[in-house]
């Protein structure tokens, strides 16, 4: 198979729309080529596809989980996807890395909204391994709390990088949670069936 390449996912404002990553998708010229409803039951998020083909799109996502609005590229050339993802950071202003790590920070103490920050240190991370992303997420997984610990787990599933397997296999067997349990197993699975466990 070929290789196919992604950008990070731009975390936009929550107030954000398609109408917004349909206006860069006007400025490169791109129709639309997909829409796709959310379905709860199957994780799957309500998106928007623009592009050339499958060769170099622009995707606008609600992910399902976080109910963030984001953006990204995705393509087979690297240096394209690379060029253009450039260019929509540009136009749609996403919080940045630092934002999405100071934001977790803030609120470490309230178990509510650091679920959530944790979440979103997945959702929002580099495209390649980032040991402050990967630290953040791996102490929320050995919070007190059981919330933030599943989010912990859920967070993994946005990057699979075989980093975490470690953390996840641990969780899948020894965490007091069923449910985190269940969770940690499940995302391993996903990791095993993508080649992303070491194995």
């Amino acid at each position: 198979m070929a290789d196919y390449f992604y950008s990070r996912k731009y975390l936009m404002s929550p107030r954000s729309d398609e109408n917004e990553v349909a206006a860069v998708a006007d400025k490169l010229g791109w129709g639309l080529i997909g829409e796709f409803s959310e379905d709860v039951s199957r994780l799957a998020s309500r998106e928007f596809v623009w592009g050339e083909g499958e060769e170099l799109m622009l995707h606008y996502r609600e992910d399902v989980i976080t109910k963030s609005p984001c953006a990204f590229i995705t393509g087979s050339d690297e240096r394209r996807v690379d060029r253009v993802a450039h260019f929509l950071e540009t136009q749609i202003r996403p919080a940045s890395l630092e934002d999405l790590l100071d934001a977790a920070e803030a609120v470490q103490n309230l178990p509510e909204d650091y679920s959530l920050a944790v979440l979103r240190l997945g959702l929002g991370a580099p495209a390649y391994f980032d040991e402050r992303f990967a630290a953040r997420i791996q102490d929320a997984a050995w919070s007190s709390n059981v919330e933030v610990r599943k989010a912990a787990a859920w967070a993994t599933s946005y990057v699979e990088w075989v980093q975490f397997v470690p953390m996840l296999t641990k969780m899948a067997e020894e965490d007091p949670s069923e449910e985190v349990r269940r969770v940690a197993m499940r995302i391993l699975g996903a990791y095993k069936a993508e080649g992303g466990t070491g194995e």
